[in-house]
């Protein structure tokens, strides 16, 4: 097994592992279960990430939101993997969608793992005039079935005291295929399942260990004649009989949020809706937090007590001449010092659009409003290789490029990450910038801000098509369940904020403090002024004087740098304009490229900083061409 996340699991307890579709409510149980978050990454060769946390006598980790086990997306293989270490499943069941979760029940009954259902959601079950018994579902199923309304903590102390009690049963229907497999197979109950699904990683496992089954055909002699379909039938047909059994429904009137639903997804009604909401997301981490909170927090409390205070204590300490004299440039310059701007750009800036950013998608999911506007949105980003999911990575993006790449995460295949990704770094500004650029286009009038958006616009949405007809794949349509809209829980909503915090800071803080030297060690040796010469030819072609290659220097650095420097040049108005653009589509920030690199791949994150290169000087040198 790859599986990583035992790293920290206490010897002496067992792994139990949250496993359930997407949106029932893993997360909150997670966190109510969870004592202490012991370890948040990716789960290896993946970008899915899983959680593992210390609870009561045993370790609990968490899997991605999936309707069953297989191979069908990146999401179902983790499962799977994951389900090789685990000793128990708490099996998280949305109560509102019996038949839709049960096929997940019965798949990993079949598999032999021992499993305790937490029922969730019956308050909202009764809301809708659905009645579920608990002791019916138990007998039928033939493991613990405990009721829980897990935004309340209903019934959570239940689940745990019944986690020893994990069972599963001996025999199932599925053990009359278990025949076509050969008889002396060295292959666990929960591999056998997978085989005569017709999971050929599960193949591929079983060969590997045991060479001596190889058969003629290889991997696929494992695997019987299709019968996937034959077995998946029989366990919807079993479902039927259990619902009909433990679930009954009576009639009732639509709720309030079952009202505004309706409203968010007829297009008529939901478009300004959805464009209210993203406004008000906007408005929150582009405005009140990007530019507002970070500008006090930044500017004054950094700026002019933590920089000060930490120049002068280094100064102090390291001399400034002979063999330190390097050693202190590198702690306290004034472009990216490791001990000044880096930590007020990572506390100052990054850190409150983290929390902000976190927070806003937290409330999103919890309230179910999130999967609705993808589905709002997914038609317009169908056009350039996305899918509506990839509206958050974009809104996110105006108010740090940095946080939304990070955020393209949840995008469902590398080819969506990457045409997202490439389009963040290229042609959507940062709120630090976008409050310069919209500062010196407005003495220049409407006019030229209503240029600068359409030439911006315009290259946003040829960039997606080239993308989407050069990369290898096809783009992948938004299938999403919708949650009923629910009232966040705010418990919930502070767990998660505060683990992908923690998350974030500890992936992010080495990559920029390395970042930070690297660009020191440039600066120092005297590096950024030849790379400013160099520029000089570049600088000719957008019509701008050579003074211009500063501000692109600075724009490596930090993209608002590059914005605020022209506002110190004696330019005329289409020369600000063209100078804009060229800033705008140039490449991301030092910061914002490292984690390019990191969240897709070197090549990948080489290739897009080439690419922003031509891009900005081509379309500026067009310009120039018309306007200069």
């Amino acid at each position: 097994m790859d599986h990583e996340t035992t790293e920290q699991v206490p010897e002496d307890g067992p792994l139990v592992g949250l496993v359930g579709a997407p949106n029932v409510g893993k997360s909150v149980i997670f966190n109510a279960l969870g004592n202490e978050t012991v370890d948040v990454s990716n789960y290896p060769g993946t970008t899915v990430e899983t959680t593992l946390a210390d609870a009561d006598g045993f370790a609990l980790t968490d899997t991605p939101g999936v309707y069953g086990i297989s191979s069908f997306n990146e999401e179902e293989r983790v499962t799977r993997d994951i389900l090789f270490d685990l000793d128990a499943v708490v099996n998280v069941v949305d109560a509102t969608h019996l038949d839709r979760d049960l096929f997940l029940t019965l798949q990993l009954l079949d598999m032999g793992i021992p499993t305790v259902v937490a029922l969730n959601m019956m308050d909202e079950a009764r809301a809708d005039g659905i009645e579920v018994d608990p002791e019916t579902l138990e007998a039928q199923l033939g493991v613990p079935v405990v009721p829980t309304v897990a935004t309340e903590g209903t019934g959570i102390e239940d689940v745990e005291s019944r986690i020893p009690e994990a069972t599963a049963p001996d025999e199932t229907a599925i053990d009359a295929w278990f025949e076509e497999l050969p008889a002396d197979l060295p292959a666990t109950r929960l591999e056998k399942t997978l085989l005569v699904e017709g999971d050929e990683a599960t193949a591929e496992r079983v060969l590997g260990r045991e060479n001596e089954v190889v058969a003629d055909g290889g991997t696929t002699a494992l695997v019987p004649n299709d019968l996937r379909d034959t077995i998946y039938s029989h366990r919807r047909s079993r479902i039927g009989d259990i619902v009909d059994e433990s679930l009954y429904e009576r009639p009732g009137e639509k709720s309030l949020g079952d009202r505004f639903d309706d409203l968010l997804l007829n297009p008529l009604t939901g478009t300004p809706i959805a464009i209210a909401i993203m406004g008000l997301i906007y408005f929150l981490i582009g405005d009140l937090v990007a530019q507002r909170l970070v500008d006090v927090i930044e500017v004054e409390l950094f700026g002019e007590y933590y920089v000060p205070f930490v120049t002068t204590v280094v100064g102090d300490i390291v001399p400034g001449t002979g063999l330190w004299e390097p050693v202190q440039f590198v702690l306290i310059n004034d472009n990216l010092g490791l001990l000044t701007v880096t930590v007020q750009y990572i506390l100052g800036v990054l850190l409150p659009l983290v929390v902000s950013f976190y927070l806003a998608l937290a409330v999103l999911e919890d309230s179910g409003i999130l999967p609705r506007l993808a589905v709002l949105t997914d038609r317009g980003m169908s056009r350039i290789g996305l899918n509506g999911r990839a509206i958050i990575p974009m809104i996110v993006g105006v108010g740090c490029v940095t946080m939304a790449v990070i955020s393209t995460r949840m995008m469902g295949t590398k080819r969506q990450r990457t045409i997202a990704t490439a389009l963040l770094g290229l042609s959507i500004p940062c709120s630090a910038q976008l409050g310069v650029i919209l500062g010196l286009l407005a003495g220049l009038g409407m006019g030229w801000w209503l240029a600068y958006l359409g030439v911006i616009l315009l290259v946003f949405g040829l960039a997606g098509k080239v993308l989407d007809s050069v990369l290898p794949g096809t783009g992948q349509g938004l299938l999403t369940e919708l949650p009923r809209l629910r009232r966040p829980s705010t418990n919930s909503v502070l767990s998660k904020t505060w683990t992908r915090t923690k998350m974030f800071l500890r992936e992010a803080g080495p990559l920029f403090a390395a970042t930070a030297i690297a660009v020191s060690a440039l600066d120092y040796t005297g590096s950024l002024a030849t790379i400013e010469r160099w520029l000089e030819p570049l600088v000719g072609i957008v019509g701008l004087p050579a003074s211009f290659g500063q501000v692109l220097i600075l724009g490596l650095i930090r993209r608002d740098f590059a914005a605020a420097g022209m506002t110190d040049m004696a330019l005329s108005a289409p020369q600000v304009f063209v100078g804009l653009v060229v800033v705008t589509l140039f490449v991301p920030c030092i910061l914002s490229m490292m984690m390019i690199v990191k969240e897709r791949d070197l090549k990948s994150g080489v290739l897009m900083w080439i690419g922003s290169w031509v891009v900005a000087f081509t379309v500026g040198g067009l310009l120039a061409l018309v306007l200069l």
